[in-house]
């Protein structure tokens, strides 16, 4: 009997801590307990969370460096438009997995054609024909650029979530888009779903 209780126990946690389709309707909150440090005070959109991969997504409120855009194309051994113009963007933090991975999020008024998510408010994408718009001004009106992502074998982040490490909060802050600052502050103390 004890034993038919734990296991539905962790069966319904883990179905209340994994993300469905309305995937980008969430937050993953870092709890102020959070034990990692690279985790402190971050706020993730959620890209998956299943049994099968595990989780990745991305944390948005995290700025790491101001640069030119041109930096960003030196960077990734992109060639720069002939004409295009110059504007100082903002770099995050995407997670400690694959920072040379470039990963974009921007304002619904720009389509891409190759996103990875998308809703009525914003799309992710890793489509670099985004930093030749920006820099032609034909992008999107609002975007963040990051560097990186952070990611999960199976499991592991519900078992952190069972630790009390992750709180998962209704997207209700009202821009992805404007540094971050107070991102983290509002949601934790916003009421749980």
């Amino acid at each position: 009997m004890r034993f038919l209780f734990l296991f539905l126990f962790l069966f319904f946690s883990f179905q209340q801590n994994t993300w469905g389709e309305n995937i980008l309707t969430d937050f993953l909150i870092a709890k102020p307990s959070m034990p990692d440090p690279r985790f402190k005070e971050t706020v993730i959109i959620m890209l998956y969370h299943n049994q099968e991969t595990g989780a990745a997504g991305l944390v948005v409120n995290k700025p790491i460096e101001t640069m030119l855009i041109s930096e960003l194309f030196k960077s990734g051994n992109i060639t720069p438009p002939e004409k295009m113009i110059e504007k100082e963007i903002t770099l995050y933090w995407g997670g400690p997995v694959e920072p040379e991975h470039i990963f974009f999020i921007h304002s619904s008024d720009y389509k891409s054609n190759n996103f990875i998510l998308s809703n009525r408010d914003f799309t992710v994408t890793q489509e670099p024909e985004i930093l030749f718009d920006i820099v032609k001004n034909k992008g999107p009106k609002e975007y963040i650029i990051l560097s990186g992502i952070a990611a999960w074998e199976p499991g592991q982040l519900d078992s952190e979530m069972m630790q009390n490490n992750w709180d998962r909060k209704l997207n209700n802050y009202t821009s992805l888009f404007d540094n971050g600052k107070e991102m983290w502050s509002h949601l934790i103390n916003s009421r749980d779903i």
